[in-house]
């Protein structure tokens, strides 16, 4: 039957379905059914019951829109059982106004067959759940500020973070990215479909849907369709009139027919039948020839415009999809840095680390690359590595700390990162470490401790002798300690 989850929780595998009467069913992982989809909350499904009202089967419905121009509305999804049914339905009313649109024209006079659905309407219409998807979440995160992440290629490194985030702080559990992860989810399974059939054949689609919908072009075809019966009914029935003539004539030319006038009237009959039905004939067979001439042309001149816009629609919903999965990335990696800001486990472990980034994904990847020989990374390897010095060249602040406290130190750090995703810090333990992070980079801020052994002027004073002379320094005095 069909339903719509009301809730449901990745972390138990366990959600709550209503159906058309709003009867409440329990909906368990083990009965999710869907490789393309994952369960989320205001989704539209079809599931099955067992005999004790338990959901044994369930999926997403290939229903998850209703635009305005669609033959069926979500009434009708409520008001049916299956997608087979309501895709019957579907089927029906279109049927019913192709028999109308059959009923009014006159096709003997017909010159050219109108368009219900433009070319480029009808390649938004079969694009409309991607397009849906795309322009509802690009409403969501429009607020999003570059960089944007790469999500096929920091997939994994997004994950990374997630998992450890998760696995740290038992008060975080995968629920909290649930609806997140679904989006991506979505987006990626878009995006794999797209990249698997990027060289599908734009002509097929043209026959199975652009010709499919085309509602003046089938009832042309129903006509054409009609008038070849009939012409071959009244040919069949030519046919056999005149295979009685030619017995009637070998009978009179026998000589051994008695009532021969009797067969004369017969064949004058049989004449006058087939000079009728070739009358009958003649209009069809002039008719149908136009019909097939109109249809033809019909093809002739939208086939090429349809499969040139497609190829380039293909890539534009394509294109978008990437930029969509990258802004679902990219505020699901700001969410994951935003919660760490705020998580006291992470805060006593991942920050202690000889670590420099925030916790995001690009920190994750800094940690996968600096095991590796940059001299001899792989295509992907490289590239990322490439992305990364983009990143920290363009968007990274880096921030010195030196301090002789611990406690401060990481207090420093932790209030740095919470600032700003892309901030960076570097702790100096030595006099020798600060002299030389201050001599070879640049730093944003400097936070120095005025209880240090070496005397706080003459280390500004150093610091100005060197490119950080536009660094803001930040003393921290003995009472904050």
């Amino acid at each position: 039957m069909h339903g719509k989850i009301l809730r449901y929780s990745l972390a138990t595998g366990v959600g709550v379905i209503t159906n058309h009467s709003k009867k409440i069913f329990e909906l368990r992982k083990e009965s999710w059914h869907d490789n393309r989809h994952l369960p989320t909350p205001g989704m539209l499904i079809e599931f099955r019951c067992n005999n004790s009202g338990y959901i044994v089967d369930a999926k997403a419905s290939a229903f998850q829109g209703f635009p305005e121009d669609s033959y069926i509305k979500e009434i009708d999804f409520w008001k049916t059982e299956t997608d087979e049914e309501l895709l019957y339905k579907e089927q029906e009313i279109r049927a019913m106004i192709i028999q109308k649109i059959f009923k009014e024209t006159n096709f003997f006079t017909l010159k050219e067959i109108p368009l219900n659905l433009s070319v480029e309407k009808s390649i938004e219409k079969y694009f409309f759940q991607e397009l849906s998807a795309i322009n509802l979440m690009t409403q969501e995160f429009k607020n999003i500020q570059e960089p944007l992440l790469d999500y096929l290629q920091m997939k994994r490194f997004l994950n990374k973070a997630i998992d450890h985030l998760v696995f740290t702080d038992k008060n975080i559990t995968i629920d909290v990215f649930s609806d997140r992860l679904q989006s991506l989810n979505k987006l990626s399974y878009t995006h794999n479909h797209f990249v698997q059939n990027i060289n599908v054949n734009p002509q097929k689609i043209f026959e199975e849907y652009f010709l499919e919908n085309q509602l003046y072009y089938k009832a042309t075809m129903q006509a054409a369709i009609g008038l070849e019966e009939r012409i071959l009914q009244l040919n069949t029935r030519i046919k056999n009139y005149i295979t009685e003539t030619k017995i009637i004539h070998s009978k009179i030319e026998s000589k051994t027919v008695k009532d021969v006038k009797s067969l004369e009237v017969k064949l004058k009959t049989l004449k006058q039948n087939i000079a009728k039905y070739d009358e009958e004939a003649k209009p069809l067979q002039e008719c149908l020839k136009q019909l097939h001439n109109v249809i033809q042309n019909f093809r002739q001149k939208h086939s090429p415009v349809f499969e040139k816009a497609f190829k380039h629609f293909y890539l534009i919903v394509l294109q978008k999809t990437i930029k969509m999965l990258n802004l679902c990335a990219t505020d699901l990696d700001n969410f994951v840095w935003k919660l760490s800001t705020q998580s006291t486990p992470i805060h006593n472990t991942f920050f202690k680390q000889n670590i420099s980034g925030s916790y995001c994904s690009m920190t994750f990847l800094w940690m996968y690359l600096q095991n590796l020989n940059k001299s001899k990374l792989n295509p992907n390897d490289k590239k990322a590595y490439d992305s990364y010095l983009r990143y920290k060249q363009k968007y990274e602040k880096t921030f010195l700390i030196y301090v002789n406290n611990a406690k401060l130190e990481n207090f420093l750090k932790i209030k740095i990162m919470s600032e700003s995703k892309f901030n960076t810090v570097i702790i100096a333990k030595t006099d020798a470490d600060f002299f030389s992070q201050i001599r070879n980079s640049v730093f944003a801020g400097i936070y120095l401790d005025a209880t240090l052994s070496e005397h706080t002027e003459t280390l500004i004073t150093e610091i100005k002798k060197t490119k950080n002379t536009q660094a803001q320094i930040i003393t921290i005095p003995n009472k904050k300690d």
